[in-house]
């Protein structure tokens, strides 16, 4: 365990590599679909991270990693990749990718409940007050987008794109698939956050990349349907340096963040990407400076201070 703080700044830092990547993601995803980004992203990085874990470890490169360990990494990729991308897109279709995704944003309400409950971490008032602020000041970010943009938005988390703008009538179904897709976020993190006790990061993403990786390729063979276009608008490589930022660079933050900081404090943080987003939004002209917007980061920065104090 190294200090909190530490900790705080990976999780965070992990915020900025969804921020980065997931645009890139999104255009990617509406080519080819969900399951074949992620699959490609496995193919990536696994390679460099079980060369990595070799190298430093040779022999021992497993040491430690038992059947709990196993089970709590493949409960996290199943959160993640297998199972919360499909209700996600789901609750998106019914009513719209704005409204899933600032639902199923919730998500670190629910892993710092678990936190507290399962695993006995604090969450008194200051990290009550500043968890509400961070996903508060998100899904009103998240509104704000869609609403400069027509309704478009991408997806947090599951890199995902889809086309909206379309309004959408109230839908019990809807709304329960986007709450089912942010307990399964919730999952994940509290998953990794099991996973990560006693091991290394190497290990952990090693491992989970190994079982995404199968699970995927299982998921892309059998429920394969014919693609308008085989491709990505600029094809696999453009992916490569996106892969790279997020799914080496950004799982190691994320891994560390989780497993040195509370769910309260590591789930919320690594959740923060529409709050990076902003400042590069306006600096590219995508979007314009407002009070509501400014309302939204203030509350969310106060919710991180909040926070990274407690």
């Amino acid at each position: 365990m190294t200090h909190p703080h530490f900790g705080a700044a990976a999780a965070l830092g992990a915020s900025v590599t969804w921020a980065f990547a997931s645009t890139r993601y999104a255009q990617a995803s509406r080519d080819v679909g969900s399951q074949r980004v992620n699959l490609a992203r496995a193919i990536v990085v696994l390679p460099i991270y079980a060369a990595v874990l070799f190298a430093s470890r040779g022999a021992r490169s497993l040491d430690g990693v038992d059947g709990a360990h196993a089970g709590w990494m493949l409960m996290s990729v199943a959160c993640s990749y297998a199972l919360a991308d499909g209700l996600f897109f789901a609750a998106a279709r019914r009513l719209g990718i704005s409204t899933a995704l600032s639902i199923a944003s919730s998500y670190p309400l629910w892993a710092a409940l678990a936190g507290a409950l399962v695993r006995g971490e604090a969450f008194g008032p200051a990290r009550v007050g500043g968890t509400l602020l961070c996903v508060g000041g998100v899904v009103a970010l998240v509104r704000l987008h869609a609403s400069a943009s027509g309704g478009a938005s991408g997806g947090a988390g599951s890199g995902a794109g889809a086309s909206a703008g379309e309004k959408r009538r109230a839908d019990p179904l809807g709304v329960a698939l986007a709450v089912g897709t942010s307990v399964l976020w919730a999952g994940n993190s509290f998953s990794i956050k099991e996973a990560s006790a006693g091991l290394d990061v190497w290990q952990v993403n090693a491992v989970r990349y190994a079982m995404a990786l199968v699970l995927l390729a299982a998921q892309v063979a059998i429920m394969r349907v014919p693609d308008a276009r085989p491709a990505p608008a600029r094809g696999w490589p453009a992916l490569v340096p996106a892969i790279l930022i997020d799914a080496l660079l950004g799982s190691v933050l994320y891994v560390i963040g989780l497993s040195n900081t509370d769910l309260a404090v590591g789930s919320t943080l690594s959740s923060l990407a529409p709050l990076i987003s902003v400042p590069f939004a306006i600096a590219l002209g995508e979007e314009k400076w407002s009070a509501s917007r400014f309302a939204a980061v203030t509350a969310t920065v106060a919710g991180i201070v909040l926070l990274v104090a407690s």
